[in-house]
């Protein structure tokens, strides 16, 4: 890790108040653009015990291990073993992938929650849990030792109770209400309602915004390709960047000196923005 990284690794929890809002999806393309445009060294954990699916929007390769395989004897897990059951879809990017059988689940050891992130950490500038729709008690150590949490919600009326009652079970277990960092994904000009009725009906503020555009998340998911590749100058992907910056307290992008002209001027328009830290 380098000296400019943040030591020990920031954990972000992203997790939803319905199915379907898109949280895998973020979860996958924040992880990878961490690794790709700022060279972090990342991890990414599938903790969707019933049918995750984040390793398939990023690799084609058949998982080696799940969190739930590690942490089957806590006392023999150590930072080899959690190597040797990475996916490396994309360079600096290593993925845990979910449990292959939903049936053979088992329930997380709490102790072995805080072994796995307390070795995370180490090996790691940045750690992202795609934790599905949160209800599972399970979960709570893990919540508990993230940074961030990042409840993703939608404009839709089942969403606004969903979310609010899930935003104050959070705050009743003790998770200080400064490290929730709610999410609104794909808005749209036309949704309702409207981004300000929800945040009062939720009594939480909501800062990051995620337009909607199903055909760019289409070409994504089934090429199985990085939004930051795709299209980095998309409002999608700048938005993305957006809500990275105020996450990570992350390093200029890792590059070579701009030699020329259009060198520098890239740099110039790609630059960490110190007021968005």
């Amino acid at each position: 890790m380098s000296p400019s990284s943040p030591s020990p690794g920031t954990v972000l929890a992203l997790f939803s108040c319905k199915g379907g809002v898109g949280t895998t999806f973020l979860t996958t393309q924040l992880a990878s653009l961490l690794a790709l445009r700022w060279q972090l060294r990342v991890l990414l954990v599938d903790g969707v015990q019933s049918f995750g699916d984040a390793a398939l929007m990023l690799s084609q390769h058949e998982p080696r291990a799940s969190l739930e395989d590690l942490l089957r004897h806590p006392e023999r897990f150590d930072p080899a073993l959690l190597e040797s059951a990475l996916l490396w879809p994309l360079p600096g990017l290593g993925v845990l992938a979910a449990h292959d059988d939903p049936l053979q689940m088992r329930t997380l050891p709490p102790e072995g929650l805080r072994i796995f992130l307390e070795t995370a950490r180490k090996r790691f500038d940045c750690i992202l849990f795609d934790c599905g729709r949160m209800a599972d008690p399970a979960m709570m150590p893990l919540l508990n030792g993230a940074d961030r949490l990042l409840p993703v919600l939608q404009t839709t009326l089942p969403m606004i109770r969903d979310g609010r009652r899930l935003l104050s079970a959070l705050i009743a277990q003790g998770i200080e209400p400064a490290r929730l960092v709610p999410v609104l994904n794909r808005v749209t000009p036309q949704s309702s309602p409207q981004p300000k009725t929800m945040e009062q009906a939720l009594g939480a503020r909501i800062v990051h915004r995620i337009p909607e555009d199903t055909a760019l998340v289409t070409a994504c998911i089934h090429g199985g390709q990085a939004l930051w590749t795709l299209a980095p100058f998309h409002p999608l992907c700048q938005n993305l960047i957006t809500l990275a910056r105020t996450l990570i307290p992350a390093p200029e992008p890792r590059s070579a000196a701009p030699r020329g002209l259009l060198q520098r001027w890239w740099k110039k328009q790609w630059r960490w923005n110190p007021q968005h830290s």
